[in-house]
């Protein structure tokens, strides 16, 4: 090489070309793919709606019993509860009011979170995703849109994947089975045998370490709409929706308000008031539904209570921050009703106010709710329940959700009332 300095040169040369090149296109389209690929974790939550709930976070092995909300749920952490619910909330990175994604936890579940992952940079074109295990019980996943990127839930179960697109879905876990349900939005399904399925609206499947996934299957029908309020009439008000303020005990006192609004990015119906003696305000839907042939029928409720001034729901168990009532005929076509009610501030007097409505015909115990904290109400079937002196009900009327008292305010998400034949 020293008695030829030319070879040497052009050595050099070229291989600071082909280093130039490799650097002048490799360089750009790095930081290009890490741009488009790269991803961070979201802040995730874990709310408390019944406790205490045993978690297992991530590096640390030992399992605790929480009782309080955390917002530092890292990824691989296992939930399970017992008789006890929570929900796991996924929020956008560097946001607390964008909801990627929302994991009801019902009694007897276990679920674990392996990862919940956003871009980085917003000129990528990837989803939020989020990943997670349900190993037994009964989950709910709602996953969110923020109108400028979509989610993704891959859901593991043992006997099969679910990946679910922007909706509301049900699982639930058996050592038999898995039954995907999906109320909104799109699941694609893979059962341990390969078998594939795609599920829509109002569709479910079910899913078995033997043979291939059994669907798609009609899910139960929703009898309400509108009942998470994304459409809107021209004036702005909720469509299939009527609201209310009535029975203002003083004189001069304001009646309450209701408001459709975003909460996290989903919209949310919020009813207010500020006052002395009663005043009860709501919103109502007209269904007219016939149900002679149901077998199944089950209210499904998301609400949160912010505050009310009456302890429990008032001294005659009437005056509740949140109360559904579900308006029926039974087979003599007589008017007939079924009432469930729901608080967060408890009673300290000795005496204490009623855990029931006493001046109604129902007298269903009120349910106690953790204050400013999502709560999902799945109702008993109520088709047994309605059943007045073995008379079986003919028709739905009407559903009605309203609040009770002096001053209170309440946030509802979603309702439904789930009917199958």
């Amino acid at each position: 090489m020293r008695s030829n300095p030319e070879r040497v040169a052009w050595a050099v040369l070229l291989t600071s070309f082909f280093t130039c090149i490799s650097l002048a296109v490799g360089v750009p389209l790095g930081v290009r793919y890490y741009v488009l690929h790269a991803r961070v974790p979201q802040k995730v939550m874990l709310e408390v709606q019944r406790g205490p709930l045993r978690v297992t976070l991530a590096g640390r092995g030992e399992q605790v019993a929480i009782d309080e909300a955390r917002d530092d749920i890292p990824e691989g952490t296992i939930v399970a509860t017992d008789a006890t619910a929570g929900r796991l909330v996924m929020h956008a990175p560097g946001t607390d009011d964008v909801v990627v994604a929302t994991v009801q936890l019902y009694d007897n579940t276990e679920a674990v979170l392996f990862s919940a992952r956003s871009p980085r940079f917003s000129a990528s074109r990837l989803p939020h995703q989020v990943a997670l295990e349900v190993r037994t019980g009964r989950v709910r996943i709602s996953a969110s849109n923020d109108n400028s990127r979509p989610a993704v839930v891959e859901v593991q179960t043992p006997h099969g994947k679910a990946t679910l697109q922007e909706g509301r879905f049900t699982i639930e876990v058996s050592p038999q089975a898995t039954q995907i349900i999906v109320q909104e939005g799109l699941a694609d399904l893979t059962g341990a045998t390969d078998s594939t399925m795609q599920l829509g609206p109002a569709q479910r499947a079910i899913v078995t370490n033997n043979g291939p996934i059994t669907g798609p299957l009609p899910a139960a029908r929703n009898l309400v709409t509108n009942g998470d309020f994304v459409d809107l009439l021209e004036d702005g008000w909720v469509e299939g929706w009527t609201w209310y303020s009535k029975d203002i005990q003083e004189d001069g006192e304001p009646g309450g308000d209701v408001q459709r609004t975003e909460i996290e990015g989903r919209p949310v119906v919020v009813i207010t008031r500020r006052g002395i003696g009663h005043a009860e305000t709501g919103i109502r839907q007209q269904l007219d539904a016939d149900i002679r042939d149901f077998s199944f029928l089950q209210l499904h409720l998301l609400l949160r209570v912010e505050e009310h001034n009456v302890p429990v729901c008032g001294s005659l168990g009437s005056e509740c921050p949140v109360m559904v009532r579900v308006d029926y005929k039974d087979a003599d076509g007589t008017d007939q009703e079924w009432l469930q009610g729901f608080y967060s501030l408890p009673d300290a007097s000795a005496a204490g106010n009623p855990p029931f409505c006493v001046t109604c015909g129902v007298r269903n115990e009120h349910i106690q709710v953790p204050s400013s904290t999502w709560y999902a109400y799945d109702s008993p079937n109520l088709i047994p329940l309605i059943s007045q002196d073995s008379k079986t009900p003919t028709l739905i009327t009407s559903i009605t959700v309203y609040a009770s008292g002096h001053t209170y305010q309440s946030t509802i998400a979603e309702v439904e009332l789930i009917g199958q034949e």
